[in-house]
């Protein structure tokens, strides 16, 4: 995670996404995430926006499209990712933006 000094203007002038009120990433980040899960930059910034808890409806305000595009990115993010909730797809993004190693594995069923 990134930790911004509110009193360094240096930091302020960089580029950050805001997750909710806690995590900040740089979009360098987001680009490499981009990159490592075939991600469009749309379907990283709804990602990013369904980490926050925001509404179907706030995040379609956030990017400027409609409800239903808003739900197409973040089908296609879903499918891509190999998952199909909400928070399966914040834990993997969120997970590979914080440094943790995020990799796709098979698993066994238990038995």
């Amino acid at each position: 995670m990134t930790y911004i000094d509110p009193s360094n203007p240096a930091s302020r002038k960089e580029n950050f996404f805001r997750v909710g009120n806690f995590a900040l990433f740089s979009h360098r980040n987001c680009e490499q995430a981009r990159a490592h899960f075939g991600l469009s930059g749309r379907e990283v910034e709804i990602l990013m926006h369904v980490a926050g808890g925001f509404t179907k409806q706030e995040i379609a305000e956030k990017m400027g499209v409609s409800p239903a595009t808003a739900d197409t990115f973040r089908r296609r993010a879903y499918v891509k990712l190999g998952v199909n909730s909400a928070a399966a797809a914040a834990a993997i993004i969120c997970s590979y933006l914080a440094g943790t190693r995020v990799e796709e594995r098979e698993f066994e069923d238990a038995a």
